[in-house]
């Protein structure tokens, strides 16, 4: 009766950490259009370049286009979180 009880168990911890694990993809998706700020370090220099989250990739981060070159940045939650990117704009 207890191994039954542990799986039940498991399976409703399963459940609330999908439940969890979908809201976190949606806010992540929701930067999608959004306009950020990333910081891009080149020998001893720091350039900031403004992007916009052009889409979201589950498991692999986000992709940045910069407004002034075209070119194409992905970037991870940990970005965000070493203070690599920020958000500029609504």
């Amino acid at each position: 009766m207890e191994a039954i009880e542990a799986v039940l168990d498991l399976v409703k911890e399963r459940d609330e950490l999908a439940g969890d694990l979908e809201t976190y993809e949606n806010w992540f998706e929701a930067l999608v259009g959004r306009t950020v700020t990333l910081a891009v370090k080149h020998k001893k220099k720091t350039n900031f370049i403004e992007c916009v989250v052009t889409e979201f990739n589950s498991g692999e981060g986000w992709e940045l286009k910069s407004d002034e070159t075209d070119e194409v940045y992905m970037v991870t939650f940990e970005d965000f979180a070493e203070g690599r990117v920020w958000l500029t704009k609504n």
